[in-house]
């Protein structure tokens, strides 16, 4: 497993798509702070939004999240006989 890091989106703590939330654990930062530069930026420009939709469609979901989810399925399976009374 290589320990580099890649800007992904993380859907743990997203507001809307995770973009600011994986760019905030990519540049170690406070999500809040993000948030709020991005906040800052649209409304003095508009040109952030365009970037963050791009971002959003082009970045990965983070893996780790997806290999939880499978687990977390994986744990609530259960059996018809589990429910026989």
């Amino acid at each position: 497993m290589d320990n580099t890091k890649r800007l992904c989106r993380v859907n743990e703590g997203k507001a809307i798509f995770g973009v600011c939330s994986g760019i905030a654990e990519y540049t170690n930062t406070d999500v809040g702070l993000i948030r709020i530069i991005t906040l800052v930026l649209v409304l003095f420009g508009g040109f952030p939004i365009l970037i963050y939709f791009i971002l959003a469609i082009a970045l990965p979901i983070k893996e780790d999240e997806i290999r939880k989810a499978e687990v977390v399925e994986d744990e609530y399976a259960y059996n018809k006989d589990d429910f026989k009374y």
